[in-house]
């Protein structure tokens, strides 16, 4: 067994950061142990492994967001309620994704119906562990926002709006009825 901590986030807003020493060894068919004690309606929505001076990303259903130094997660025991990540009341949504970030790389944030924006994580403010956070991406009244993924920067990537060749990337696109021809 290692020395590291494992940190896990809830849909309805609770963490737990506990250490990886707290969970016996078992068998392969085992059940395992209670992480984190989950309130009625909740779910367990990310697990990471947290690292010394990374940012935990916390981002809801309703496009808010938050950044917090992962130092604000005390450690506890595991199979405890946690403590609070994100204060999620009626305009901020419930939490739909957690990601452990450094602060330089970017993130796209993608809705249900479609819609992705790609952010830099040193544009978003850096908040306390009990905060709504900000408002990230603008969704219409019934969209939720439904995946948070961590992409590579800019300049290791090709640009928004060309496929690197300064093509447009519409132009490479086929249509959906377009069947190939044979010869």
């Amino acid at each position: 067994m290692g020395n590291q901590d494992i940190f896990l986030a809830t849909r309805l807003g609770m963490a737990i950061r506990f250490k990886e020493n707290d969970v016996r060894d078992m068998g392969r068919t085992a059940r395992g142990v209670r992480g984190i004690n989950l309130d009625e309606g909740d779910d367990v929505i990310g697990v990471d492994i947290p690292a010394e001076g990374a940012f935990l990303l916390t981002v809801s259903e309703n496009g808010f967001g938050k950044c917090t130094p992962i130092d604000e997660y005390r450690v506890q025991t595991r199979g405890g309620k946690g403590t609070i990540n994100l204060k999620t009341v009626a305009k901020v949504g419930n939490v739909s994704g957690v990601l452990q970030v450094a602060g330089e790389e970017n993130v796209m944030l993608i809705s249900n119906a479609g819609k992705v924006i790609r952010l830099k994580v040193q544009e978003i403010p850096v908040n306390h562990r009990v905060t709504q956070g900000v408002k990230l991406i603008e969704l219409d009244p019934e969209e939720k926002l439904v995946g948070v993924a961590r992409t590579t920067s800019e300049a290791e990537g090709k640009d928004d709006e060309t496929n690197g060749n300064g093509d447009d990337e519409t132009d490479l696109a086929t249509e959906e009825n377009e069947t190939p021809q044979e010869d």
